[in-house]
C-alpha cells in the first residue's frame, strides 16, 4: 500500500481537476506520516504546523512553507521555514527559517501560518504576526524564489475588526487571485486571550496588501451548535476555486484546543450560502497514533481524481508535525471539489507530439480571463480555434484533431488577456 501511494503522487506533476462537480468526504492517511517531522530538542522547529505547499512546475517540485516553534507544545514565537520534495513525501528542510521576526515592529514576537501564492514568477506571502501572543494581525511579503523575503513596509495589511466576531484579532487565511485583484478568507476571533471562540471572515483587494472586509456578510461561516464537533472553532479556511463554486475545508473543535477535526463547505461565491458537508468532520485525529490528539486544516492539491492534503497533527497537542492523505471524489448535490490555482499563465507542450491525427493541450491560468487557443500552419494562416470564451482559473485541457489537414508542422497559440505564448506541434500521416 506504501507504494502504492508513493507512486500515484509521484506522478502528480501536473495537477489538474476532473471536469465533474464533486467532493471528497473519506480521507486515508499515508501510513509513512508523519512526511514533515520537527527538529531535535533546542532546534528552532522542534514542532512544525501551519503549512502551504505548491507545485512549481518551472522546477519540477514540490514546496513547502511551515511553521516552525521551538517549543515541543509549538507555543510562541515561532519562525516560517521552507522545504522541497520531488514526491511531496520525502522533503528537504533549509537549515534556517526564511521569515522571521523583526523586533520593535508589530510582528516582533512572532511570524507564522503562511499562505503563498505564485503568480508571474512572483511569490505571495499572508501571514500571521504580533508584538505578543496571540498574534491577531495578518502580513503581507513578497519573494523572487520563495526563499528570500521581502516585507510589505505597509504592514500589517489586515487587523482586528470592529464587530465583535473579530475583535480579538484575525488569523490563518487563504487568498486566491481573481480579475480585479485577490481574494481572502481568514478567521476572526472574539477576543485576544487563546483567540475565543472562531468564525470565518471574507475580504477583497486590488493589489493584496489594502483589504476591504465584507461587513454586509461577515461572519460567512460560523461554528455549529454547542455541543457539535464545530461547536466553538470554525478555523483555518483552506479554499479552493473550480467552475464558479467555492470549496472550503476547516478546522472544528467542539471547545478550546480540545478535539479539533475537519470539515468542508461549499458555496457558490464564496460569500453567502456557505453549506456545511452532512459526512463533517471528514478528517479525524487516530487514536494513540502520532496525530490522535488533534489535526488541524492543510492545503489540499489535486490529480484527475484524486486530492492531497498536507495537515497537522499531534498526539496530546504537543509535538506538531505535518502528515499526508488522499481522498477519491464521491458525487454529491451541491458539487463540492477544487482547483489548485497556478502561479502563472503557461501553455505547455502537447501530448502525444507527433500527432496522428489527434492531440491534447493543456494550458494553465493563475486568473479568470477570456482565452483563445488557435491553430496556424507554418505559413501563419489559421487553421483552427479551439476556444475562444472567458475560462476560469485552473489548469485546463483541449483537444485538437488535425483529420482535415496535412502533414507538417504547426503552431498553437494561448492568448490570455496580455499574455500570448505559441508552442510547436508536428502532424505526422
Amino acid at each position: 500500500m506504501k507504494n502504492i501511494f508513493f507512486i500515484s503522487l509521484l506522478t502528480a506533476l501536473v495537477l489538474v481537476w476532473s471536469s465533474d462537480m464533486c467532493a471528497q468526504v473519506t480521507w486515508s492517511k499515508y501510513a509513512g506520516s508523519p512526511v514533515v517531522s520537527g527538529g531535535p530538542a533546542g532546534s528552532w522547529y522542534r514542532s512544525v504546523f501551519g503549512s502551504c505547499v505548491l507545485y512549481n512546475a518551472d522546477s519540477s517540485r514540490f514546496e513547502m512553507w511551515f511553521t516552525g516553534s521551538s517549543t515541543p507544545s509549538g507555543g510562541r514565537p515561532c519562525k516560517i521555514g521552507f522545504a522541497i520534495s520531488t514526491n511531496g513525501i520525502t522533503w528537504t528542510m533549509l537549515p534556517d527559517p526564511i521569515l522571521e521576526a523583526t523586533p520593535g515592529m508589530w510582528d516582533g514576537y512572532t511570524v507564522e501560518c503562511p499562505w503563498v501564492i505564485r503568480e508571474n514568477g512572483e511569490y505571495l506571502m499572508w501571514y500571521i504576526g504580533g508584538s505578543s501572543f496571540p498574534a491577531p494581525y495578518l502580513g503581507h511579503a513578497s519573494s523572487p524564489d520563495g526563499i528570500h523575503w521581502s516585507k510589505f513596509a505597509g504592514n500589517p495589511v489586515l487587523g482586528p475588526g470592529t464587530e465583535v466576531w473579530e475583535a480579538g484579532g484575525v488569523g490563518p487565511c487563504s487568498v486566491l487571485p481573481m480579475d480585479e485583484g485577490y481574494k481572502m478568507w481568514y478567521f476572526g476571533a472574539t477576543i485576544a486571550a487563546q483567540y475565543g471562540q472562531i468564525c470565518l471572515g471574507y475580504a477583497t483587494s486590488t493589489d493584496g496588501k489594502s483589504w476591504l472586509r465584507d461587513t454586509l456578510h461577515n461572519p460567512i461561516l460560523v461554528p455549529g451548535a454547542s455541543g457539535s464537533w464545530d461547536g466553538y472553532w470554525a478555523a483555518d479556511p483552506r479554499v479552493l476555486f473550480h467552475e464558479g463554486v467555492y470549496y472550503m475545508w476547516y478546522t472544528g473543535a467542539d471547545a478550546m484546543f480540545s478535539h479539533m477535526q475537519l470539515g468542508l463547505a461549499t458555496s457558490t461565491d464564496g460569500v453567502t450560502n456557505w453549506i456545511k458537508h452532512p459526512d463533517n468532520p471528514v478528517l479525524r485525529p487516530s487514536p494513540g497514533e502520532w496525530d490522535g490528539g488533534g489535526v488541524e486544516c492543510g492545503i489540499v492539491l489535486v490529480r484527475g481524481d484524486t486530492l492531497y492534503m498536507w495537515y497537522d497533527g499531534s498526539p496530546i497537542q504537543k509535538l506538531w508535525q505535518i502528515g499526508l492523505a488522499k481522498s477519491q471524489f464521491t458525487a454529491v448535490s451541491v458539487g463540492d471539489g477544487g482547483i489548485t490555482i497556478p502561479g502563472t499563465h503557461r501553455l505547455l507542450q502537447n501530448y502525444p507530439n507527433p500527432i496522428n491525427p489527434t492531440t491534447t493541450i493543456t494550458y494553465e491560468l493563475p486568473k479568470s480571463s477570456h482565452v483563445r487557443v488557435s491553430v496556424y500552419d507554418i505559413l501563419g494562416r489559421e487553421v483552427s480555434v479551439l476556444v475562444n470564451e472567458r475560462r476560469d482559473a485552473g489548469v485546463h485541457e483541449v483537444k485538437f484533431d488535425g483529420s482535415g489537414l496535412s502533414s507538417g508542422v504547426y503552431l498553437y497559440r494561448l492568448t490570455a488577456g496580455s499574455f500570448v505564448e505559441t508552442r510547436k506541434l508536428v502532424l505526422v500521416r
